[in-house]
């Protein structure tokens, strides 16, 4: 299944038709660029937490993962860093939940999209 997406840039809009690799890879590269601040920003796992504790009491139907999130949460930074940059199938569902959403910058979070899919694109 393909879906369109559009991402907009200040008054430049860009369309591609996204694949479910490069769904899984672009999740995957931005949450290793947030995997990779873990040590010098610690804050960034206080505000995931914050972030995970208010939809725990909103509730929802991604309750299940937040709740290991939050097992997650509470390990050493080299072991959540450790679950970001997994390629395994329980963490790329994870991620569709993450509680690290914010952290980037929007143009960081562009660079790292674009980049992804010209590693994709030009792969054999």
């Amino acid at each position: 299944m393909r879906r369109q997406f559009i991402v907009a840039r200040r008054s430049c809009y860009i369309a591609f038709v996204a694949s479910p690799e490069l769904d899984f890879e672009r999740s995957l590269a931005l949450h290793v660029a947030v995997a990779q601040r873990l040590h010098q920003q610690p804050e960034i796992v206080d505000r995931a937490k914050h972030k995970l504790s208010e939809w725990l009491a909103r509730g929802g139907r991604s309750e299940v993962l937040w709740r290991k999130w939050e097992e997650i949460l509470k390990r050493s930074p080299d072991e959540i860093a450790a679950v970001l940059s997994d390629r395994s199938e329980e963490a790329a569902w994870l991620r569709k939940a993450s509680p690290f959403a914010g952290v980037l910058s929007p143009r960081e979070r562009i660079e790292i999209l674009r980049e992804t899919r010209r590693r994709l694109e030009s792969a054999p």
